[in-house]
């Protein structure tokens, strides 16, 4: 059924298989995946096998950086490719997109966080230790440089106040770290988590979810009777018994525990979406026609509850952050001294400065967290109401 609202794009096509060259492009899609997939498993059995200590030069590949990898490749196969070969409904979710102020902001501050996480690091440096410039401002403020002993000012001093300079934007930590580096770095941790757990829910969720909405009876009840049991337990309760029975508390564990055990919620809503899908006309059309169950739920079911998946996910990606940086403050997450949740302590530390005294250090951190749950909550909004239309058989 195409959207009844009155700015609402009209989206006809839910097949994302068209033809090409008497080719269907979906198979020079998967073979393009696998190719992937196979490539980036070549690389992984050169690291661990034959140059365990670099892959290339001095980069040093983790257990997280492959599931990242992994991550990504299907995400840009089933996320970015799609919209790729099909310009003219991304040319219209452009458009719809557009209409919202607020969707574009939040796209731009995502898309400069996306950016900001992969390359930061590596472009900026790390925040390290100076004695020589601890506690600077952030740009714009100034602080009393009376209580401080032998303290030195990298920006301007005015009536005893020293002044912030962008050479440190976000100012200095109290023992002179980069906090502007320390948030980078953080956006980059977030990156990591957030594309890797993302990704598993989002395939353990639409499998489970669609099978049991698409077949119903036994298989739907068994499904749902172990979605139940598994909610019943917090991943993050599952977090720290694997963490701390296998003594592996980091970043890769926690992606893998939240990927493989939070996604229960998601399975739910693409249920009920598979159920009101397997009843519509083009799915009784394409069933009449011969095609197999699979070809359905790949082809019709999971591309019209697009928008369900994307509106999920956008609310879980945010709990997940939030989660880490928790984690890491309680110190049950030790991804390493750079975390954001370490310069929360650092930041509320009270010796030997109190916190109030040096409010960005905890301020930019705090700021981070809320602009990025609001940014990733508006756009999920925003693109759940795009998708929502695009239900209508070619």
């Amino acid at each position: 059924m195409p959207s009844t609202g009155a700015d609402a794009p009209r989206f006809t096509t839910v097949d994302w298989a068209d033809e090409a060259s008497g080719l269907p492009r979906v198979q020079v899609r998967t073979v393009g995946f696998v190719v992937a997939l196979l490539a980036l498993a070549a690389l992984f059995a050169y690291d661990y096998s034959v140059s365990p200590n670099s892959l290339v030069w001095s980069w040093d590949l983790t257990r997280m950086d492959w599931l990242s990898l992994l991550a990504g490749v299907v995400g840009v196969r089933y996320g970015v490719v799609p919209l790729v070969v099909d310009r003219d409904r991304t040319t219209r979710y452009v458009a719809a997109l557009g209409r919202q102020p607020a969707a574009v902001l939040s796209f731009a501050y995502l898309f400069a966080f996306a950016v900001l996480g992969i390359l930061g690091p590596e472009t900026f440096g790390y925040a390290t230790a100076d004695f020589t410039r601890e506690l600077q401002p952030p740009v714009y403020t100034s602080v009393n440089a009376d209580p401080f002993v032998n303290y030195a000012c990298i920006g301007d001093m005015v009536n005893e106040r020293c002044h912030g300079t962008w050479k440190y934007p976000l100012g200095t930590t109290r023992v002179g770290e980069d906090v502007a580096k320390f948030v980078v770095y953080g956006m980059h941790i977030a990156l990591k988590l957030a594309l890797s757990a993302g990704i598993l829910m989002v395939l353990v969720a639409t499998a489970v979810g669609t099978a049991a909405g698409y077949f119903g009876g036994w298989i739907d009840d068994v499904l749902m009777w172990y979605v139940d049991i598994q909610q019943t337990i917090p991943a993050v309760v599952v977090y720290i018994i694997v963490a701390y029975t296998f003594l592996d508390d980091g970043l890769f564990t926690l992606a893998l525990v939240f990927g493989l055990f939070d996604w229960g919620g998601i399975a739910r809503l693409l249920r009920s979406e598979t159920l009101k899908r397997r009843s519509s006309g083009y799915v009784r059309a394409a069933r009449s026609a011969g095609a197999s169950h699979l070809h359905v739920l790949r082809k019709h079911v999971v591309p019209n509850a697009a928008d369900t998946i994307v509106t999920a996910l956008t609310r879980q990606i945010p709990v997940l952050i939030l989660i880490q940086v928790a984690l890491s403050y309680l110190q049950l997450n030790t991804v390493n001294l750079r975390s954001l949740g370490e310069v929360l302590t650092r930041g509320l530390s009270t010796n030997p400065v109190p916190w109030f005294q040096r409010w960005w250090v905890m301020g930019s951190v705090v700021v981070f967290l809320v602009v990025t749950v609001v940014a990733f909550n508006l756009l999920g909004d925003a693109i759940g109401d795009v998708l929502d239309g695009q239900t209508e058989v070619r």
